[in-house]
């Protein structure tokens, strides 16, 4: 077991590559089936950085192996960074969104009593604490404008999203800001494990008729952006979280 105070998801090298290189005493890579895994600090708090592979099921394994893996007081706090598809009216290329609600776009087991959305068993969505969700917004570095960081669902499915497929999403979930491939499912391993949950993406292309090729264009770029976001929500988060415990309890 790892003392672990963050764990940090990313789907490709190139998507955990900006956190790493924040990062000081980093491990050698572990891989636990088809993720790889990393520990190190950031922040000063004890990481574990996990590239873990495209789409729902590579992202639920990474999650699962991350959380076997740490060791502390509580569950550690868990993000998805990377890139994603912008959905809503006002996300364009090179925003942030930073899930505050997550579903999964394929789930529809409706004849069987559950929302569009919902895994059967699982709540109809993963919203975040209303703590975690100030420290979202409270975290946004001033030099990053207002309009450029969005907050609210995001939601994931097992294909990349374009054009067609764009239009069937936002037809259900009226209110999405982007789409993923991973965010739902490491959501619900969270759930399942008594984990905060937080998605930080950053927007690399806006699921339409160029999304293949505006993806490939920018998609190191909403990394970065990603990481910059996630490292200045992290140090609000953990301050806020000191700031709750009482005086004897800080860094005991």
């Amino acid at each position: 077991m790892i003392p672990v105070d963050v764990i940090i998801i990313a789907a490709m090298d190139s998507e955990i590559a900006p956190f790493l290189e924040r990062a000081t005493a980093l491990s050698e890579p572990l891989q636990l089936g088809t993720a790889v895994h990393r520990t190190g600090l950031i922040n000063g708090r004890n990481a574990l950085f996990v590239r873990g592979g495209i789409g729902l099921v590579n992202a639920a394994g990474a999650a699962t192996s991350a959380l076997l893996l740490a060791a502390g007081d509580g569950a550690p706090l868990v993000l998805s960074v990377g890139s994603a598809g912008g959905l809503g009216g006002s996300v364009r290329v090179g925003d942030v969104v930073v899930g505050t609600d997550a579903v999964n776009a394929d789930a529809d087991a409706r004849a069987l009593g559950y929302k569009r959305g919902q895994v059967p068993g699982m709540p109809a969505s993963y919203p975040v604490p209303q703590a975690l969700a100030a420290a979202s917004i409270d975290g946004i570095p001033a030099r990053r404008k207002a309009q450029t960081v969005h907050h609210g669902l995001v939601v994931s499915t097992y294909a990349f999203v374009g054009q067609e497929r764009a239009v069937v999403i936002k037809e259900h979930f009226a209110e999405v800001l982007a789409a993923d491939m991973e965010s739902s499912a490491i959501a619900q391993i969270c759930h399942a494990h008594k984990a905060h949950f937080l998605a930080i993406r950053g927007i690399s292309d806006l699921c339409g008729p160029a999304s293949e090729a505006d993806f490939t264009t920018h998609v190191d770029d909403a990394a970065e952006r990603s990481a910059e976001i996630a490292v200045s929500v992290l140090e609000t988060w953990f301050a806020a979280s000191e700031s709750r415990l009482p005086a004897a309890s800080v860094g005991s």
